[in-house]
């Protein structure tokens, strides 16, 4: 018979599992879920298929089948046709009937599940979550034999509050699993990272696991089994019995399963590497977005895969990233291949790298097999000629930069041609900057280790390392300080007009600037802009706009510091007073101090090497929103900022593609995963593809001592100003002490504001340091808990030389 005449047919029928398969469209989901999992080998309950029932009767063949089963309980549940759907679930709005005897219960109970159907709960759910407006389809009810349930509960394949396809997630409660389901019980929780098996803490419920040694685990590997067969993320419940055997007793879709936060994660080929989050997650704090892994992260890896090839380490060019690599949107360095270049090369040990990335040894880090000296000699000989020749590459830069901006096209294709024809000029540059910076990063862990006389480094060492780094001169990142600085002053200059300034919008505040009667100010801002405006917080990002298009922080910035000198704040920024360095010290650094002016040019030529990839970079910033905002005219996209959230390459092919393409819902899909993203942790160091961490808050306020690294000595004592994102940092106050999760070129303007700074990563060579030293600011990086564990208004000492915070007076709540 028919799927077509079973649904015409009036009279009850009764239909095994094995025979639901031949009528997939006229059981319902629940019945066809049963029977998949049946066929799949999975332990299932003894189940028929009960079609067109009548309240107050139980079919003879329903009475036959259970008296088959002897003394035993039944479930009687819904199936109906539009239920356990990909859109819609109905999930509790149809009724079910548990510990079912006798035919009179089951007809009591026949009759309760058929009307659930009209139910004003069901019917306001389907009206709401479906397009039909027709009556409530025909009511398919499963009965089955009920499971006598120590435990039971819930497992998705997926994770259906995050959308991660590699997350399972468990619920499980004592006895039946109804309470679970209908939210009256609270259940022990699990999470398994299926990319490395690990299962993360189990949160209890109760005081003792509802599982046993070994059943999660079989739980997780049935599930995962039967989501593989079905080809889609599922929602399974389960029970398990008195004798410890699981049970499967239903099997739907996940529904609203929205983009998954992982779909452009990279794929580590060598299990056990070692990623970690320092250093670019400096240069990048927090998520990207796909358009900027694309363009920053593919051009830092192809800039690392060139110089490999130019030492002879590589031959070609992989096309996926090989050093760096994103996970839920955040991009990790992969040590592991670092360390396998270095030895390569010079042979150098694994602990040199991690010092010049983290600041610290990473033992997770495996040396690897070192080539014969006579291999090593030529691409040490390159390398190091690489290296030391930094004044060619500045000129090489300067000549990249010089091409200028990239030519819109006519239309949305033409544009990313122009585009796409440029990209190997970014890769040049990124090269070419990765090689001059190596300068400073390599210095800092040999000076290290000569203090340490190849010891772990102590604060102590890095604290002197840091006083050698000071007092670098023409840095170009200091320069954007000082310039504001003088910027600031000329403001003041204006007297009793300053507070009007002060009080203009942004806008209104930019256009006096750049205006003639704006003097001395305006023309001191124009030069800054026309230097410096290329810069930005987050200014490798290509989503991040550039001062010059968005000058919003710089005028904020000015309107703040102005603010605080006509409360009387500092006329100047003021260098705190210094510990002098003692005669043992001095006679102890003695060996390496000639490396400063070395140091010092390697800074030198680092940041300024930065600046102008910063400003190769624009041109591509300028280039795809003028290819949003196409893409945009021509229906492709539903607005300029959805470029951001496809790759380079995506949107070559959308600008292609007829209006419409399936890209343009992905683009929109990934920013709204985006938002999630952001919220994610990751440990300092992962091995293997990292993992978000979940976070645990210390609550104990009597832990008044924050350790970070020292890199710009000195002692401040001061108040806090707690600031997350650059937007709110117009609310310091001259004299604060800012604490923020990392500042990058773009959070310099305030320097000239702050006494202090302390934040949660950094290291001695960051932009935040070297213009802390500058500045003469006592400055603490890479705490890591910092903006967690003090808060704005606690009074501090921080003390720059040994690298700790130490709370004086806890704000008031």
């Amino acid at each position: 018979m028919s799927d077509a005449d079973l649904e015409t047919e009036s009279t009850p029928r009764v239909l095994g599992l094995e025979e639901v398969g031949e009528h997939p469209g006229a059981v319902g989901g629940k019945a066809t879920g049963l029977a998949r999992l049946r066929a799949m080998g999975l332990r299932v309950p003894d189940a028929v298929v009960l079609l067109n029932g009548r309240a107050d009767e139980v079919p003879a063949e329903l009475s036959t089948w259970m008296e088959k089963q002897g003394d035993t309980r039944f479930a009687v549940r819904s199936s109906a046709l539009d239920e356990d759907g990909t859109e819609a679930s109905f999930a509790g709005q149809y009724e079910s009937v548990l510990n079912v005897s006798g035919r009179e219960e089951m007809a009591a109970a026949i009759t309760h599940c058929l009307a659930s159907a009209q139910s004003e709960r069901a019917t306001a759910y389907r009206d709401e979550r479906t397009d039909t407006n027709e009556p409530a389809p025909v009511m398919p009810l499963v009965v089955q034999r009920m499971v006598d349930a120590r435990a039971a509960g819930v497992c998705f394949t997926a994770d259906p509050v995050t959308n991660r396809r590699a997350r399972l997630v468990l619920d499980s409660v004592a006895g039946l699993g109804e309470a679970l389901v209908s939210g009256q019980a609270s259940p022990d929780h699990d999470e398994l990272a299926r990319r490395n098996g690990r299962w993360e803490p189990t949160q209890l419920a109760g005081g003792a696991p509802v599982l046993a040694n070994g059943e999660r685990e079989q739980i997780a590997r049935e599930a995962i089994d039967a989501e593989t067969r079905a080809s889609e993320p599922l929602d399974l419940e389960w029970a398990i019995d008195q004798n410890g055997t699981l049970f499967w007793l239903q099997a739907r879709p996940i529904t609203t399963l929205g983009l998954d936060p992982q779909t452009l994660d990279s794929v580590s080929r060598i299990p056990g590497d070692v990623f970690t989050r320092c250093n670019v997650g400096e240069m990048m704090p927090g998520a990207v977005s796909p358009l900027t892994y694309s363009n920053c992260a593919r051009a830092i890896d192809v800039g690392f895969q060139d110089n490999m090839i130019d030492i002879g380490v590589r031959k070609e060019r992989s096309a996926e990233n090989v050093y760096v690599l994103m996970s839920h949107g955040h991009l990790f360095i992969n040590l592991s291949g670092g360390a396998r270049f270095s030895s390569a090369v010079t042979g150098g040990h694994p602990d040199q790298q991690s010092l010049a990335v983290c600041g610290r040894v990473i033992p997770e880090v495996v040396a690897a097999p070192v080539p014969s000296i006579w291999v090593r000699i030529p691409r040490i000989v390159k390398q190091v000629t690489a290296v030391l020749r930094a004044q060619p590459k500045l000129r090489r830069m300067e000549v990249l930069r010089g091409l200028g901006d990239i030519a819109v096209g006519e239309s949305g294709l033409e544009s990313w041609r122009h585009i796409d024809a440029r990209m190997e000029s970014l890769y040049e540059a990124y090269q070419l900057h990765l090689t001059v910076s190596s300068g400073a990063g390599a210095l800092t862990p040999i000076l290290l280790r000569i203090l340490s006389k190849g010891e772990e480094p102590t604060d102590a060492h890095h604290a002197a390392v840091s006083r050698l780094l000071t007092g670098a001169k023409g840095v170009e990142s200091a320069d954007i300080a000082e310039g504001a600085t003088r910027i600031l002053e000329a403001l003041v200059s204006l007297g009793d007009a300053n507070q009007g300034f002060c009080e203009l919008a942004v806008p209104d505040a930019v256009a006096w600037l750049n205006r003639d009667d704006s003097g001395e100010a305006g023309v001191l801002f124009r030069a800054y802009m026309s230097r410096h405006g290329h810069r930005s917080v987050r200014e490798l990002d290509v989503r991040q706009p550039e001062w010059a298009h968005e000058p919003t922080p710089v005028v904020r910035s000015l309107q703040a510091q102005l603010r605080g000198r006509l409360k009387g704040g500092p006329q100047e920024p003021q260098a705190p007073a210094r510990d002098n360095v003692s005669s043992r010290d001095a006679g102890a650094n003695e060996p390496f101090r000639w490396l400063s002016r070395f140091a010092h040019a390697a800074v030198r030529n680092r940041e300024a090497c930065k600046s102008h990839l910063v400003a190769c970079t624009v041109h591509f910033k300028r280039a795809y929103r003028a290819l949003g905002a196409q893409l945009e005219r021509e229906g492709r996209l539903p607005d300029a900022d959805a470029v951001y959230f496809l790759t380079h390459e995506e949107l070559g092919t959308l600008a292609g593609a007829p209006p419409g393409d399936a890209l343009t819902e992905e683009a929109v899909a990934r920013r709204q995963a985006l938002a999630y993203q952001e919220t994610l942790h990751f440990p300092e160091v992962c091995v293997g593809l990292p993992e978000p961490e979940l976070l645990v808050f210390d609550t104990d306020e009597n832990d008044e001592l924050i350790v970070g690294k020292p890199v710009s000595q000195g002692k401040v004592e001061g108040i806090v100003r707690v600031v997350l994102a650059l937007e709110d940092a117009e609310a310091l106050e001259p004299g604060e002490i800012l604490v923020s999760p990392i500042t990058d070129v773009g959070w310099t303007p305030y320097f000239a504001v702050i006494a202090g700074l302390v934040t949660d990563v950094g290291s001695a060579v960051s932009h935040g340091a070297v213009v802390a030293r500058e500045y003469g600011l006592p400055a603490v990086l890479n705490t890591r808990i910092g903006t967690r564990a003090l808060r704005t208004g606690d009074r501090v000492l921080l003390d720059g030389d040994r690298g700790v915070v130490e709370v004086l007076e806890r704000a008031v709540s």
